[in-house]
């Protein structure tokens, strides 16, 4: 049996499993489950925490929640980055879903009365955002621990896959949950699965591997280390700026689709649900096709076409009227997104220096933010009573960057190789 090679140096003594290869394939089987439940109680979250403040006051209440949570993100990545580099990886990862199970209490009990509501909503996001804030890193690191650098891209499409359906299973789910019984089931149901992953990473966190033992320098110094690794090492700059964009198309269709679907659609919450699903849906579908594709070069500016891609998809999503041409365009959005994404993510984990992963991912988090805060308020600060004019601008400035960025890598002719040679998951 072929287990996951530990190419990062530990601090820990690895603890004694009683199966000389049942410990590491086990420990990576949970890691598998945690990323899937992770992601479904994100597509939870996203259901239920757009629907509830769309349905209490109006989409502004949305964009204002996502702009708060994108500060805090900003704030706590600059710290839990270093943290990340520093300290256990398995504290951070603990702490994180802690957070997780307080955020969605806050939210059960803010639905207890419609006069606390506002401030059950903004206390989920914050919560919600310091966890993964403070944990950035962290899980890239555990991943970077399971295998060698050569064989985490294949692993990495294999693992969205996983993550796709996950978000499949919240999203859809949430939607038929919120359609039936409403939001308090779905929050009962997130807190039960919270708590479950809390156990879970518990579990799987045991003897994981740390950051190496280094003299402690000053958090400051720390991150202008961690800025001159980024801006001089080849490639890692352009793969963070292509990230934060993508997630930017997430951020603006997380804030404004709620208000597409009953302004534009005039549809409820299941069409919400369905069309969330088929966003998922596409994903996993195209990463399902990609992960089958055997010893292919992927050229280092393709994510960056697919970006510009997507952007046009954006375009196309805001001129329908009709819900089942915006299922499909949806689920097309949502392929180019999650292929995109696996890509610059695996190129990522490939270059990145495991000491440096958890600021690198972090200065990542950060740019995202600092976009989504942008995006999240354009609502607020631009008052426009056609909501496919936002999508249509942005997808105008998606197109014009992703083929800027694809010039632009293209022209250091890097090729990164998905290598058929990672063992699968069935595999293992």
């Amino acid at each position: 049996m072929q287990v996951p090679q530990t190419n990062a140096p530990s601090r820990q003594k690895q603890p004694d499993s009683g199966d000389g290869e049942r410990g590491p394939n086990w420990a990576f089987t949970c890691y598998v489950l945690f990323s899937f439940f992770s992601m479904f109680l994100v597509g939870t979250g996203l259901i239920v925490v757009s629907w509830i403040a769309i349905d209490h006051t109006s989409i502004a209440l949305v964009g204002q929640l996502y702009f708060t949570g994108s500060a805090v993100s900003i704030s706590f990545s600059a710290v839990g980055g270093v943290l990340v580099d520093r300290q256990s990886r398995r504290s951070m990862i603990l702490r994180s879903q802690l957070l997780r199970v307080i955020a969605a209490c806050t939210l059960l009990a803010g639905l207890q009365d419609q006069a606390w509501l506002t401030l059950g909503l903004f206390s989920f996001t914050i919560l919600s955002a310091a966890g993964p804030a403070i944990s950035v890193g962290a899980m890239g690191g555990a991943f970077q621990s399971f295998f060698p650098a050569d064989k985490r891209m294949n692993i990495i499409l294999r693992l969205s896959i996983v993550g796709q359906a996950g978000f499949i299973l919240g999203s859809g789910a949430s939607g038929i949950v919120l359609h039936l019984w409403g939001a308090q089931t779905c929050i009962i149901i997130f807190i039960v699965i919270a708590i479950a992953l809390l156990l879970l990473g518990e579990y799987f966190t045991r003897g994981m591997s740390q950051a190496p033992e280094k003299t402690r320098a000053s958090f400051s110094e720390d991150w202008r280390a961690g800025l001159r690794y980024a801006f001089e090492t080849r490639h890692i700059l352009p793969l963070m700026i292509g990230v934060a964009l993508l997630f930017s198309v997430a951020q603006m269709t997380n804030t404004l689709v709620p208000g597409f679907v009953r302004d534009t659609l005039h549809a409820g919450s299941d069409v919400f649900g369905l069309l969330e699903a088929a966003w998922s849906a596409g994903g996993g579908l195209i990463l399902a096709v990609s992960a089958t594709l055997q010893r292919r070069t992927y050229k280092s500016w393709l994510e960056f076409l697919l970006l510009a891609l997507l952007g046009l998809t954006m375009i196309g999503f805001s001129l329908s009227q009709w819900v089942s041409l915006s299922v499909i365009i949806y689920a097309i959005m949502g392929g180019l997104f999650s292929l995109s994404r696996a890509l610059c993510n695996g190129r990522l984990l490939m270059l990145t220096d495991p000491a440096q992963i958890g600021r690198t991912q972090a200065l990542t988090a950060m740019l995202t933010s600092a976009i989504g805060m942008a995006v999240y308020l354009l609502p607020t600060l631009v008052t426009i009573n056609d909501i496919s004019l936002y999508y249509r601008a942005w997808g105008i400035a998606i197109i014009a960057l992703g083929l800027g960025l694809a010039a632009m890598t293209s022209r250091t002719g890097h090729r990164a190789r998905i290598i058929r040679t990672a063992p699968t998951m069935h595999e293992r």
